[in-house]
């Protein structure tokens, strides 16, 4: 009986940086991005793609990490949290959701944070239905859905130029 193929290797590009890894070919997208690829921002939590913890974007798409296999990501651009910004230079819906507190303990919120960017970019006055929609794939264990939500929508007029960061 013939081996079967368990070793695959893949070209990815995160965040605008090409990267290679070495997988198994049942191997998740979260495993490469945090574990071979060295970026743990984005958060495993339930491993059954019911917490959104894990949410990266592939071509603009929210995606769960947890359940989406590293295979089908090769040659896409995958967007995570590590992309939309650092401590030098937080993004927007950083800088809001800090202030806001909408990052109680954090697990959360590399998730929502670029399930959010991806709502923006497609839709830059969204209403509050249309960000609680986006957002209904997302578990916040602290609860803390309203200051997440008027995160979004306070960030959508900062970057609409209709407000600024205090």
């Amino acid at each position: 009986i013939p081996a079967p193929m368990t070793r695959e290797s893949g070209t990815f590009n995160v965040n605008g940086r090409t990267m290679r890894a070495e997988y198994e070919a049942r191997t998740t997208l979260w495993e490469v991005i945090a574990v071979k690829l060295g970026l743990p921002g984005t958060n495993r939590s339930c491993n059954r793609a019911s917490c959104g913890a894990c949410s990266v974007l592939i071509d603009g798409v929210p995606f769960y990490s947890c359940h989406t296999l590293a295979t089908e990501a090769v040659g896409k651009r995958i967007f995570t949290v590590e992309g939309l910004g650092d401590e030098k230079n937080l993004h927007p819906l950083q800088q809001v959701g800090y202030r806001y507190m909408a990052a109680d303990c954090g697990y959360c919120t590399a998730g929502w944070e670029v399930v959010a960017k991806a709502l923006l970019d497609k839709n830059p006055n969204p209403t509050v239905d249309q960000v609680k929609a986006e957002l209904a794939g997302h578990i916040c264990r602290c609860a803390a859905y309203p200051s997440i939500v008027r995160t979004v929508i306070d960030t959508a007029k900062v970057l609409r130029g209709e407000a600024e960061i205090v």
